[in-house]
């Protein structure tokens, strides 16, 4: 049969021969095991994003360490009976308050009082309790972890600590397909039997296919005159200057996965996904410490493939395998702290066009999103700069 005047579709064929659309139904990139996975990780919000900004609001809670600063003059730190103007790193005072035990190396201490201007300290003694006074002498910092806190009985003399909040910004994105279902397709419909309907269905599959990249390579822009708003996805969330990550440089090793799990552990999240792309998939299937695999010696095939990767204190993670996940990168998290969702009455749809002739017939499958990744510096963990493949 011939098509005739149809100008919706540009692909020459689809011109040609109406069976292409006929059978354009089955052709999708969804049929794809691995697309859109990182798109699934992310979880439904309860509730839709009512402004086109918006924040995502994450409480701090202190690393219980400080740095503090030995002179190597024989004084303060440097000495084992010093117990007033003690130094403490400037970036660390607001972290300390009376009654904190501080242990310094071997030795214990115990907040008296905090100079937050001078970025010194007075403890109750030296070698409190049953630890040894110790003379630091290094010129060098040193860590020093809050272990506990103590205070003299009938007396309330500490101070009122909170918790910091970071806020993070990001906003929404709109996405569009126009559908064109002018009167020369409608027509067609007659002989093809659902152009239209396969028409719609392609352009859910392109809006899938924005969507499934936006989340993974999305960044964020702030709404403004003559620019379209976008969203940040989440390889950019992981990349802010708070996130958790490492620039590796060189191959997707064990070795990387492992630091990258255990720096998340570290800061007091957990991590129940992987998600790398295909070609890291293959690595990841020959990392060595998988060796204990139950071979049925009938079977006639050879290979091997790892879905997921055991880890102390989490067990075994899954890897999350997706088309659109760049090389160079690997993410790993935790998927409860994903969020997407829809603007509110700006949920995806169909929208027939008013603005058009009068033989013209045009919808548009449109819709405003925003992502959101909770706890950036703490659940996540991102792997950059992997170059060999």
């Amino acid at each position: 049969m011939n098509l005739g005047m149809h100008t919706t579709l540009i692909d020459a064929n689809s011109k040609l021969d109406p069976e292409v659309i006929a059978i354009a139904d089955s052709i999708s990139p969804l049929m794809a095991n691995e697309f859109g996975k990182v798109w699934d990780l992310f979880n439904n919000r309860p509730t839709p994003f009512i402004t086109d900004e918006f924040e995502v609001l994450v409480r701090n809670y202190t690393t219980p360490e400080v740095s503090v600063q030995a002179s190597g003059d024989g004084a303060d730190w440097d000495t084992d009976d010093d117990t007033t103007a003690l130094p403490v790193d400037s970036s660390y005072i607001d972290r300390i308050t009376i009654g904190d035990v501080l242990k310094v190396e071997s030795e214990i201490v115990v907040v008296k009082a905090v100079d937050r201007s001078g970025n010194t300290i007075d403890v109750y003694e030296r070698g409190a309790g049953e630890s040894t006074a110790v003379a630091h002498g290094h010129e060098s910092a040193i860590t020093a972890k809050v272990v506990g806190n103590a205070h003299e009985e009938g007396k309330v003399d500490a101070e009122a600590m909170a918790e910091g909040t970071t806020k993070f910004t990001n906003y929404t994105q709109l996405v569009e397909e126009v559908i064109d279902l002018s009167k020369a397709d409608t027509d067609q419909a007659r002989k093809v039997g659902l152009t239209a309907d396969i028409l719609r269905t392609e352009a859910v599959d392109r809006v899938m296919r924005d969507l499934a990249r936006t989340a993974i390579e999305g960044v964020g822009r702030a709404p403004a005159s003559g620019q379209p708003s976008m969203t940040r996805g989440l390889l950019r969330w992981l990349g802010l200057s708070a996130g958790i990550k490492t620039a590796v440089g060189g191959a997707f090793t064990e070795t990387a996965l492992k630091t990258i799990i255990q720096d998340v552990r570290l800061a007091g999240g957990t991590v129940n996904y992987i998600a790398m792309s295909p070609a890291n998939k293959v690595i990841f299937n020959g990392f060595s410490s998988a060796d204990s695999i139950t071979v049925d010696n009938s079977a006639r095939y050879t290979g091997r493939v790892l879905d997921g990767y055991l880890a102390d204190g989490f067990g075994i993670i899954p890897v999350v395998v997706d088309l659109d996940m760049p090389n160079d990168q690997v993410a790993v998290g935790d998927s409860r702290k994903l969020v997407k969702g829809w603007k509110a009455n700006d949920t995806l749809r169909f929208v027939k066009e008013t603005n058009t002739g009068s033989r013209e017939n045009k919808e548009t499958l449109q819709g405003k999103f925003g992502l959101a990744v909770e706890n950036v510096g703490q659940s996540h963990g991102l792997l950059t700069g992997l170059t060999t493949l």
